[in-house]
């Protein structure tokens, strides 16, 4: 029993020790900041292979980085364009319009479409490190399933409001976020995957 248990332990404090790594990973790749997207794409990848399937090592992350880097690196780049827009428009109609204006409390619907934007992006990186789909259906699809299940979409953003509350409260965990965030959504968004992959795929995916 104490081996079991051993057993457990070292393998559960191995997972962690790999999602910190990739997070690490994720961190360093980012810096260019127009290569954030690719990072995204790659911190799911890894963490969805070594932390979760245990195959392979925390180095699946390039593999992953370069592999995908084109379609991610576009994507990011329209990402990037509506967060600009809609947080021009959050600015705009709260701190410039008169609060008199008809338009003062546009800034609460611009935040709505912002952090649904963000959860869009969430959905997309995610289905670009699992499938392989061409650009307009990655964003068409990603999108689908967001919508169609906004359960598991609102329980997303509820993981990411209680990280940020922890790391507002313990700002060490900053440096742990980004494997942190992964592994949290991760059992959320491969419910979705799962409901929309073929009987077949799942057979193979589970026999490895």
């Amino acid at each position: 029993m104490g081996r079991f248990f051993n057993s457990r332990f070292f393998d559960s404090l191995s997972k962690i020790t790999d999602m910190l790594i990739i997070g690490f990973y994720f961190i360093i790749c980012s810096l260019p900041i127009f290569t954030i997207g690719a990072s995204l794409t790659a911190l799911y990848y890894a963490i969805h292979k070594c932390v979760f399937k245990g195959r392979g090592y925390t180095l699946e992350f390039f593999h992953s980085f370069k592999d995908n880097f084109k379609q991610s690196t576009l994507s990011w780049l329209i990402f990037m364009v509506l967060y600009a827009i809609l947080s021009g428009d959050i600015y705009i109609t709260k701190n410039i319009i008169s609060h008199d204006s008809m338009f003062a409390g546009m800034y609460i619907f611009f935040t709505v479409l912002l952090v649904i934007t963000i959860l869009w992006s969430v959905y997309h990186f995610a289905y670009i490190a699992r499938f392989a789909n061409g650009f307009k259906e990655s964003f068409k699809l990603s999108a689908i399933f967001m919508i169609l299940n906004i359960g598991w979409t609102i329980a997303i953003l509820g993981v990411f409001v209680l990280l940020g509350l922890l790391v507002y409260r313990f700002p060490i965990f900053l440096l742990f976020l980004p494997g942190m965030i992964a592994s949290c959504v991760h059992p959320i968004l491969e419910k979705v995957f799962r409901k929309y992959m073929s009987a077949e795929d799942i057979a193979k995916e589970d026999e490895y």
